[in-house]
């Protein structure tokens, strides 16, 4: 009877692996523990100060505190401290100044106030100091609004609002009393096209009242000398090439009819600098200044 042989296979381990194995069998549970826990620790405590640790250390030894910025000399109008009104709104108190970033941050926060028409420069200093340049929105008309106006909730809204010579709308809580308001020149125009969710720090939103203000602006460094009151807006004339019409009230003079915005000339009208160079003259002369109305435009 014939019989036949069988031969399981073989079965090959992977040497490498097989030893390895062995091997970290042989490692006792404590000696694992000791070389994964330090280096577990360790992990751990590089991304927590990489992502925690690190900014709260630069915040407490470089971050910067209000009471270190400095900017240059607030104008009169403003009666409360910009710095606090920024460092409050913006938390640039969590920025630190070994960040590049961190300046043009800073300008960024100081140009977002509807009082500041330009951030210059941002410049830290020693001591942790950082002195702050900013230019001024500088207000030169205010605004009467109709007396029926109301904001959105139906709350009787401000009767005068301050403008600067841009048109821009300016602040008004916590920066004008009631008594500022005679303190600049009064712009009347009919037809307003008022929004009552404007934005301080943005245009008014009407040309009337933006043509107004550039008048306005050029004749601030006069208004006392002329006893200018208020500039009104009028409509142009269908023969004029000109949106509207700038009239001026003096005090005790006479009424003096401007004519277009400044650098809004139409072709026979004089500039704007032979408007005002004539107007100083009818000033100092008392001929001129005795007549009831004198047209700048002729």
């Amino acid at each position: 009877m014939a019989s036949a042989e069988v031969n399981p296979p073989s079965s090959t381990q992977p040497v490498f692996w097989s030893h390895l194995l062995q091997w970290i069998r042989s490692i006792p549970r404590s000696a694992i523990l000791s070389m994964v826990g330090p280096s577990l620790l360790l992990i751990l405590g590089y991304f927590g100060w990489r992502f925690y640790g690190a900014k709260h250390y630069d915040a407490a030894f470089y971050g910067i505190e209000k009471s270190n910025i400095v900017i240059n000399a607030q104008p009169a109008w403003l009666k409360t401290s910009i710095v606090e009104q920024v460092f409050a709104d913006s938390g640039i108190g969590k920025l630190s100044m070994l960040d590049s970033q961190t300046p043009a941050m800073i300008a960024r926060a100081f140009d977002a106030h509807p009082a500041i028409r330009k951030t210059h420069r941002v410049e830290p200093r020693a001591g942790g100091q950082v002195f702050v340049s900013v230019e001024y929105r500088i207000p030169v008309g205010m605004v009467q609004l109709p007396a029926d106006a109301s904001d959105e909730t139906g709350r009787a809204s401000p009767r005068w609002l301050p403008v600067d010579g841009e048109g821009v709308l300016l602040p008004t809580v916590g920066f004008f009393e009631k008594e500022d308001v005679l303190n600049y020149i009064h712009i009347f125009a009919s037809n307003l096209s008022i929004d009552m969710q404007r934005k301080v720090g943005t245009p008014f939103g009407d040309p009337k009242v933006e043509d107004a203000a550039k008048l306005c602006a050029l004749l601030a460094s006069i208004r006392e000398q002329a006893k200018i009151v208020a500039v009104y807006v009028h409509p142009a004339q269908m023969v004029e090439k000109t949106r509207w019409l700038l009239e001026i009230e003096t005090q005790g003079g006479p009424r003096i009819l401007w004519g277009s915005a400044p650098g809004m000339e139409s072709i026979h009208e004089p500039s704007f600098r032979d408007k005002y160079s004539r107007l100083k003259d009818i000033v100092s002369n008392r001929d001129e200044w005795s007549k009831p109305k004198i047209d700048l435009r002729k």
